[in-house]
């Protein structure tokens, strides 16, 4: 799914695939309560939670002006500790699989609105959000990108290590490939062998199931999230996001993993971490560059991700397009955020 603030970015990426807008609402399981309600949190469902008194005196009470020094103290202070466990806390364990959400010391990614949503209750509101509408889904993209006679695409082969200073690639078939400029999308550590120690990474396991019936969410939700003692975190109805025509439904469950099993798909927002990453990016030679969301560890999103990559053209040219390397913003960078709203 696309989701982004960026017109620029938006309109780019249209141009090779048809991206139809979606407006969908999402909805979180509370363990606690046994029913569904509204994410982000919805001010109009406080009012059928067990604790809505202790819930309101919380938010009454809040220290707006205090400063947050982990994931579960912004969360806390933002929205108060009865909602902070109905809805973040222990699914945000459950997603790094970590034992405390203090050990997060970084969280402004996490603050994609306000903590607190009012008025309609879709989902990230204000950006763009939307999925391709062809049957096979972003591909044409990537494909258009490569259909140029000077580009050459190698299929079945694996990179078995890197020579760095002389730009160079080698295949697991000793095959050297070495160019003026070296350009990876993969983990940063891999790329530079780990000389500098490894990177965590949490992963997923995804398991499919078809039911014979044309839905199961209602109306526009299509994404379901579980926060409690469950081993899932997500249930998504794709169906719901291709526009697919059948009698049956898809259903897709995530369970968390660790990078072993589910691949490396999201960084640890840890500073320690984070700083790692930004040392390998300072120890790769001239003409070398990482980029992506696993070559510069950083939770990217499709629009910032690709916004990268006009970043990374022009340190190699010089040359802008569109001013589109000045696209990437940080996620719960908030006066951004308004700005793009507003405009």
């Amino acid at each position: 799914m696309y989701y982004g603030y960026s017109a620029k970015v938006y309109e780019w990426i249209n141009r090779f695939v048809t991206l139809e807008p979606l407006a969908f609402e999402l909805w979180s399981y509370v363990e606690s309560e046994r029913q569904f309600f509204s994410y982000p949190i919805h001010e109009d469902d406080i009012a059928r939670m067990s604790q809505a008194d202790k819930i309101r005196h919380e938010l009454a009470t809040r220290d707006v002006t205090r400063k947050h020094y982990n994931f579960e103290d912004y969360w806390i202070g933002s929205v108060g500790r009865t909602l902070y466990d109905m809805f973040v806390n222990k699914y945000s364990k459950k997603m790094w699989s970590i034992p405390s959400n203090t050990l997060l010391d970084t969280f402004s990614w996490s603050a994609k609105d306000n903590p607190i949503n009012t008025g309609s209750r879709h989902a990230y509101k204000g950006s763009h959000l939307a999925y391709p509408v062809g049957p096979t889904g972003y591909n044409p993209y990537f494909e258009k990108l490569l259909d140029h006679p000077r580009i050459r695409t190698i299929f079945g082969q694996n990179v078995s290590s890197f020579d760095l200073d002389a730009k160079t690639a080698i295949l697991a078939d000793g095959t050297r490939l070495q160019g003026d400029v070296l350009i990876s999308s993969i983990p940063i550590e891999e790329l530079c062998e780990n000389r500098l120690g490894e990177l965590p990474y949490a992963g997923r396991k995804f398991i499919p199931f078809v039911l014979p019936t044309k839905e199961i969410c209602p109306g526009n939700i299509r994404f379901l999230h579980y926060t409690g003692e469950e081993k899932y975190t997500r249930i998504v109805e794709y169906k719901k996001l291709t526009k697919h025509e059948a009698d049956d439904t898809l259903m897709v469950m995530e369970l968390p993993s660790n990078d072993k099993e589910g691949g490396k798909l999201y960084p640890y927002m840890i500073r320690k971490y984070m700083d790692r990453a930004k040392e390998y990016q300072r120890t790769l030679p001239q003409d070398v560059y990482s980029t992506g969301r696993l070559g510069t560890y950083r939770y990217s999103t499709i629009e910032q991700t690709i916004a990268q990559a006009f970043g990374t053209l022009k340190m190699i040219t010089g040359r802008s397009i569109k001013g589109m390397e000045n696209e990437f913003f940080n996620i719960g960078d908030v006066n951004i955020i308004k700005e793009r709203k507003a405009g």
